[in-house]
């Protein structure tokens, strides 16, 4: 009679442990919801995932870094209703939990999204101006009223690579009084943006990373093994070039 493998158990480490495997929960793939299911196969069918050689933003302060095998234009989701309403879907279900007074975009790309966003909740939205507005009232933030001031506001944006424009966003809003504490992006590239907002005293919140949509991509058959790990293999030289 063959061997039976030994059962699943958890230590007090919190340590799935097999037979000759180890896998801590830290690193056990985290399940998707459907909702995030929905937007990762919608953004894969408009295109909107592209694989390739791409400068990203972080490439104007590090020209010298690799170039990323992946880019997402979340901003073709405008293009597409039904893919609009699979992130508004998402969005929904990330601030759901959160305490909050008022939405904030950072303009320009996520603020379709939080338009939409603010009719589907019947909840005012306001927007902090990176630019100096040089006529009319000169507001800092679009939309904001007197009473908003001592108000919280979740902020949203598209995606977070470098937590540069998110920083600068919070820094607007608490300007003109308005608090921030949680911070909801569709995806998180896991380059430093999330360490960066985590020490400066803000949360994250992210609906996928790069990491659970490829892997999601190989099991649906979108991408091969092949591909899936040589993105992972040039986003890891990415990466540790901006640890250093």
């Amino acid at each position: 009679m063959p061997k039976q493998p030994d059962k699943l158990r958890l230590n007090s480490k919190q340590q799935l442990i097999s037979t000759g495997k180890i896998m801590t929960q830290s690193k056990m793939p985290k399940r998707l919801t459907v909702a995030q299911e929905k937007l990762a196969d919608q953004l894969f069918e408009i295109g909107a995932i592209k694989f390739g050689d791409f400068k990203l933003k972080l490439h104007d302060k590090n020209p010298q870094a690799p170039l990323s095998p992946i880019y997402i234009d979340l901003r073709m989701l405008m293009r597409f209703p039904a893919a609009k309403a699979a992130a508004i879907d998402v969005y929904q279900e990330l601030i759901k939990p959160l305490k909050f007074d008022v939405l904030a975009d950072i303009p320009t790309a996520a603020t379709p999204f939080v338009a939409s966003l603010s009719d589907r909740l019947n909840l005012g939205m306001i927007t902090p101006r990176a630019d100096n507005k040089g006529h009319g009232t000169g507001a800092k933030v679009d939309g904001m009223l007197e009473t908003d001031r001592g108000k919280t506001a979740v902020l949203i944006d598209d995606l977070v690579t470098r937590a540069d424009s998110k920083l600068e966003a919070t820094a607007i809003l608490a300007s003109q009084g308005v608090k921030v504490k949680d911070i909801v992006v569709l995806i998180d590239r896991k380059q430093g943006g999330g360490e960066q907002l985590t020490t400066a005293g803000f949360k994250l919140h992210a609906a996928l990373t790069l990491e659970q949509m490829l892997d999601f991509y190989e099991r649906t058959g979108k991408i091969s093994q092949k591909i899936h790990k040589n993105i992972q293999a040039r986003l890891k030289e990415l990466n540790k070039f901006l640890e250093n």
